[in-house]
Order: structure tokens, then C-alpha cells, then sequence
């Protein structure tokens, strides 16, 4: 049976976050990242993941070939720096796509915590 899933303003949903670890070794170029999670919702296909996501300060070289990512900034401030080097910065309250193909670099500047949603369109047939 599904219903409504319940986020509190601090990204937690049914279960509290717990340790993860999502971020490629070979992808950190600066720090350490002490990562904490939680996956509200995965469609059936997998092609859809909501969840909470928070870490310490670290940077890496983020993308993703296929799929693209809201996310919503609940607390901290993470430093996106685009393909053609200009850098975009956000912190509690705001938000940001990052587009299928696009690489940037990810910098964890205070401890982050965010709400994300990624789309993976699923492979054709």
C-alpha cells in the first residue's frame, strides 16, 4: 500500500539518516567525505531516487552521463564550479539542477545537507 511520505524540515523522513558512502574514492580531489543518507522513494524501475544526503567538506569531480539531479540545499554550502569555470554557490534554501552530461566540481564548504531527486532515463529497449 503507498502514502504519503513525510519529510521534516530537516530531510528526515521515515528512518533517520545513516552512514553511506556514495562518493567515489577515485572522484575526491580535496578532504575527506563523511557522508550520512537516506533513500525516501525509488521507483520501480529505479529510474526515479528521492533521498537526504549530507557530508563533511570535501571536493570531487561530480556527473552524470545519464541522469540529471534536483537537489534543494536544507543547510550548509556546497561551491558548484561549471564547465567554463564560473562558480555557483548555495546555501540553506536554495536549489540546483545539474543536467545529464554536465561535469563540474563539487566542494562541500560547511557541512551540507540536502533533499535530492535524480532521474535515470531508463536504458531503451
Amino acid at each position: 500500500m503507498s502514502k504519503v511520505i513525510k519529510l521534516g524540515r530537516d530531510g528526515v523522513g521515515l528512518n533517520a539518516l545513516e552512514k553511506c558512502s556514495v562518493v567515489p574514492p577515485e572522484a575526491i580531489l580535496s578532504g575527506f567525505a563523511d557522508e550520512l543518507g537516506d533513500v525516501h522513494f525509488e521507483s520501480p524501475d529505479k529510474a526515479v531516487v528521492i533521498g537526504t544526503w549530507q557530508s563533511t567538506p570535501y571536493a570531487e569531480m561530480l556527473s552524470y552521463p545519464d541522469g540529471n539531479e534536483y537537489s534543494v540545499i536544507l543547510s550548509g554550502k556546497v561551491a558548484i564550479t561549471n564547465p567554463d569555470g564560473s562558480v555557483e554557490t548555495f546555501s540553506a534554501g536554495e536549489s540546483y539542477v545539474l543536467p545529464a552530461g554536465v561535469e563540474v566540481r563539487f566542494e562541500v564548504l560547511e557541512t551540507m545537507r540536502k533533499v535530492y531527486v535524480l532521474y535515470t532515463a531508463p536504458a531503451a529497449k
